[in-house]
């Protein structure tokens, strides 16, 4: 039996920190099932780009900025189906776990993005899987 061919998940990247920015792109970029619909190390910038965006399947965001992430995330929630918070402080980490939201301590390589991307993703096939 085939199946059907499926969307890549659509992924935005919030984050003041170009560095961190290039490295989840390339993050995104190797794999397959995601698909990157917009960069912003600007948060004015972001908010304004939601409004051309339908849904976003990941939000990957930096926690503290000049608005912060957690903030920003409050803002975002209804046009986002996973928050992913990335900080190189563990302080907000408490703030950031709710439903759909997933917490990345910088460093991080790419095995525990993929690892994270993948958690998540299935966490929400078996949550469909459950409804039916």
């Amino acid at each position: 039996m085939n199946s059907p061919t499926l969307q890549p998940y659509s992924c935005v990247i919030i984050d003041d920190s170009q560095t961190s920015i290039k490295t989840l792109e390339h993050f995104i970029s190797k794999i397959d099932k995601l698909q990157l619909k917009g960069s912003f190390t600007d948060t004015i910038d972001a908010m304004a780009a939601f409004w051309t965006y339908r849904k976003i399947d990941f939000l990957f965001l930096n926690v503290q900025m000049e608005i912060s992430g957690i903030d920003l995330a409050r803002m975002l929630r209804n046009s986002v189906k996973f928050v992913v918070f990335i900080s190189a402080h563990d302080n907000k980490a408490i703030d950031a776990f709710d439903k759909n939201n997933y917490f990345l301590f910088k460093p991080f390589d790419f095995k525990k993005f993929e690892d994270m991307v993948n958690e998540l993703i299935l966490a929400e096939h078996k949550n469909k899987e459950m409804l039916l």
